[in-house]
């Protein structure tokens, strides 16, 4: 272990909470990341004024800089000056904002102050952005919510009740929609019973983008028979793996394992068939 203390210290200062008119706040990334404008556009095109937040600021000399929350008061300076079209409750909601305010700090003590802030920060997790989503009542989160309880899966569980991966579930939802998922679940279930591998989120998603292309021409029933010949899911999932590596002589990616998982069950359905047969994706074009 170091001997030096590598802890961020920031001495005692006065701290105020006002409103601030954001059009006068200014930027200087020596202090921390730097601007990234289409992230800022992006934020105000969607701003949701409630849930701003508290962007914190150092006051110096010459005024007031952003030391956290750069990328939201970026937001209402574009809202403000006219660069991006909101409506006008939301560019009434950002005149003035609530900002945490720090006085008498150094360069170096806001550099600190921006690495304590983002250190103690953390990116909300997949399960609990469904966990609060659920409880907010946000369609997409209801929606995925009552196909896994017909199914009887908890998320984030290990067992062979848990789905691992929402990520990939919601975006199964956000794709295909509910009916297209509870679709995929029970082939799954029917082709493999109830394993911690057979709701492995990218099987259920290549099993979902096939049904979804194909519908009229699948039968379900059949297409769970199909893969429960493929061996079983954990091998599966194995092989979709090899797929989207090209058998580990390239990085695979979400979309790339999607993509292979696409082509593991379209060629499910084709083996040993001579008609009735679907288009197989070439997965590295």
């Amino acid at each position: 272990m170091s001997g030096k203390d590598y802890s961020y210290d920031i001495p005692d200062h006065p701290i105020k909470y006002i409103e601030v008119d954001p059009r006068t706040i200014k930027f200087d990334p020596r202090a921390q990341r730097n601007l990234n404008k289409a992230r800022a556009q992006a934020i105000a095109e969607k701003l949701v004024p409630t849930a701003l937040g508290t962007p914190i600021l150092s006051q110096r000399g010459d005024g007031q800089y952003a030391v956290d929350g750069m990328h939201r008061v970026f937001a209402c300076q574009l809202i403000l000056t006219g660069k991006v079209s909101v409506p006008e409750k939301v560019r009434d909601a950002v005149q003035s904002i609530h900002c945490e305010v720090h006085f008498d700090l150094s360069m170096a003590n806001e550099a600190s102050l921006f690495i304590i802030k983002n250190k103690e920060s953390s990116k909300v997790g997949p399960n609990d952005e469904f966990r609060i989503g659920v409880l907010a009542g946000h369609p997409l989160f209801v929606d995925t919510n009552t196909v896994l309880e017909k199914h009887q899966l908890k998320v984030g569980s290990s067992s062979a009740s848990g789905v691992r991966g929402i990520k990939g579930i919601l975006g199964i939802v956000m794709e295909h929609g509910p009916e297209m998922l509870d679709l995929s679940l029970t082939i799954a279930e029917d082709a493999w019973g109830r394993t911690a591998d057979t709701w492995h989120s990218v099987t259920i998603g290549g099993i979902a983008t096939v049904m979804s292309k194909h519908s009229d021409e699948l039968n379900p029933k059949e297409l769970a028979q199909k893969l429960k010949r493929q061996g079983d899911p954990t091998a599966f999932k194995a092989k979709i793996q090899t797929i989207a590596t090209n058998n580990n002589t390239r990085a695979d990616g979400t979309k790339g394992r999607l993509k292979a998982a696409h082509l593991a069950v379209a060629s499910a359905w084709n083996a040993n068939r001579r008609v009735n047969r679907i288009p197989v994706p070439n997965i590295f074009e």
